[in-house]
């Protein structure tokens, strides 16, 4: 989303300069007239300008959006809420935060927009939920929901990394394991041999070429494929239809895949069931998924069923034809539109997605333990088969 610079007029003729987020010229102008203002002009701001925007963790996030909803939902408004914010937290970055928002505020910009200042710090949903709010005059709900949602995003990240922090270990040790026996215990052991008038054992010479091969291939490869990523990331950002097709692929790759669907679905879901809550029609909750979808195959989807929504069709036909996107939402979606309790099954769903992520997360983990250990296994008994053994004997030999 970029920042526009605004000059406008409001009602009594007075000239005011403005800051507005949108994703084009014609969103801002609209929403200045919604807002009683008449546009003078409207200018994208330099990328100088947007150096400056405020880059927080996740913890400072976390803390702020948590202290906020405290605040909204004592009654509070936006202005008294950050005021108290400020002496309220001893976190020196939340505190630099306000004081910079409270600053931008009484120079006419939004809540939304000072929000929006944070970049990349943000989630994609972050921003499109404080504008739902802050136009719908919830945004006490509104933090509610996206406090819940960063502590659920917290707990699957967090089991997400302690549950890959071993199997890497453990990679890595035994990759470094052999790359130390090729490129060091090997030729030394061999240069043994030769000092003491003895050929090289042919198991030796044979694990010593094959490790040889196995490492110049591998040097090779990994800077190539590593191009190629690079390239194919590059290229996206310039051809939609590249990074389209990429996408659909990352969706179709043994894993990565699934814990990458239930991620997208994880904030889709939780889109449709908090702006539902809040009374937001399902066409505007749609281009509020579209705009915050990560994924561009599944952003597609999502704008064909739109066009068929407002075609008229129901969200569950129009979403069961679109095979990205599972068949179990469509089925349950239908089911609320016939109850007409669409709030409790996007609500239901969201909660689905949640642990049917953390169960993968705990079924990759009791997987990979035993695969790792029976890699392990494997590596150390080649090593002693085509090493060790051959050592004894070799040297047995030598001392007969």
């Amino acid at each position: 989303m970029n920042i526009y610079s605004c000059k406008v007029s409001d009602t009594n003729g007075k000239i005011l300069k403005l800051s507005r987020a949108g994703v084009s010229f014609e969103t801002v102008q609209a929403g200045l007239q919604s807002e009683g203002y008449f546009p003078l002009s409207i200018q994208l701001k330099t990328e100088t300008e947007k150096a400056q925007a405020v880059r927080i963790s996740k913890k400072t996030l976390l803390d702020f959006t948590e202290l906020l909803s405290l605040l909204f939902d004592a009654g509070l408004g936006v202005k008294d809420g950050l005021e108290i914010m400020k002496y309220a937290t001893r976190d020196r970055k939340i505190q630099v935060l306000v004081l910079r928002m409270e600053k931008e505020m009484k120079e006419g910009i939004s809540f939304f927009t000072s929000i929006q200042h944070l970049g990349s710090s943000l989630p994609q949903i972050y921003g499109s939920m404080v504008r739902i709010g802050e136009t719908t005059g919830d945004l006490a709900y509104i933090f509610k929901r996206l406090n819940s949602y960063l502590l659920r995003r917290k707990k699957i990240r967090e089991k997400l990394v302690s549950a890959l922090i071993y199997p890497v270990i453990v990679l890595c040790v035994a990759v470094m394991s052999l790359i130390l026996i090729a490129t060091f215990i090997i030729p030394k052991m061999t240069a043994i041999f030769i000092g003491m008038g003895s050929s090289v054992p042919d198991s030796i010479g044979k694990v010593l070429a094959l490790s040889q091969g196995i490492f110049t291939t591998f040097f090779i490869s990994v800077p190539l494929i590593l191009l190629v990523i690079l390239f194919l990331y590059v290229l996206g950002r310039k051809n939609p239809s590249v990074r389209t097709g990429v996408d659909s692929i990352k969706l179709k790759i043994p894993l990565i895949g699934s814990f990458t669907e239930d991620t997208e679905f994880i904030n889709i879901l939780f889109n449709f069931d908090a702006l539902t809550a809040c009374g937001v029609a399902i066409e505007d909750t749609l281009k509020e998924v579209i705009d915050t979808a990560g994924n561009v195959a599944i952003k597609k989807a999502f704008i064909r069923v739109r066009e068929k929504v407002l075609k008229g069709v129901s969200l569950s036909e129009a979403m069961i034809l679109e095979k990205i996107i599972p068949l179990r939402i469509s089925r349950w979606i239908a089911i609320g539109e016939q109850a007409g309790s669409m709030k409790e099954v996007f609500n239901q769903l969201s909660r689905y997605y949640e642990n049917e992520l953390e169960k993968k997360s705990s079924r990759f983990m009791n997987l990979i333990e035993p695969a790792l250990i029976l890699f392990t296994g494997i590596i150390v008994f080649g090593i002693v088969l085509l090493i060790i053994v051959p050592l004894y004997t070799t040297f047995g030999t030598l001392l007969k």
